[in-house]
This record gives C-alpha cells, structure tokens and sequence, in this order.
C-alpha cells in the first residue's frame, strides 16, 4: 500500500513540476535547488537522495531533456522546501 502511495506520489510531482517550474530554466532550478541546500540541515540519507537527483538532472541537461530536468529539479525543491 505504501509503495503505491510513494509511486502515485512520484507520478504527481512529475506531472506537475513543469507547471511549478514556470519560466525557470533547468540550470536555474538547480542553482535555487543548490543555495537550498546549503543552508539546510540535511541528514547523511536526505544529501546522498538529494545528490542522486542532482546527477540525474545534470545527465537529463546533457542529453538535452529539458522538460525532464526541470522535472527532476523541480522535485529537488519540493523535498528542500524551495519550491
């Protein structure tokens, strides 16, 4: 039941992350996504989440997937409460 949860979870946020990401570039989100993050006070687990998604949405920005870094990032703010 919990996984079903966390998975419509996930599915909504990707969803509606570009509408959240507005006008913001992907590299934009993650400068935002990286100032967040140093001023928070993040445990071992919540850095290493947060730094798996940052890869992911460097590798999207690379291969040229926008919407999918934005996405990406977008779910990095949510979680460090920046959105």
């Amino acid at each position: 039941m919990l996984k079903k949860i966390l998975l419509s979870a996930s599915v909504v946020s990707l969803l509606a992350a570009p509408v959240m990401a507005g006008d913001m570039t992907c590299a934009a989100m993650l400068e935002k996504a990286d100032k967040a993050a140093a001023e928070a006070r993040l445990d071992e687990a919540a850095g290493k989440a947060l730094a798996e998604m940052k890869a992911k949405a460097e590798e999207q920005a690379k291969a040229g997937d926008e919407a999918g870094c934005k996405a990406t990032a977008a779910e990095m703010l949510k979680a460090l409460g920046a959105e």
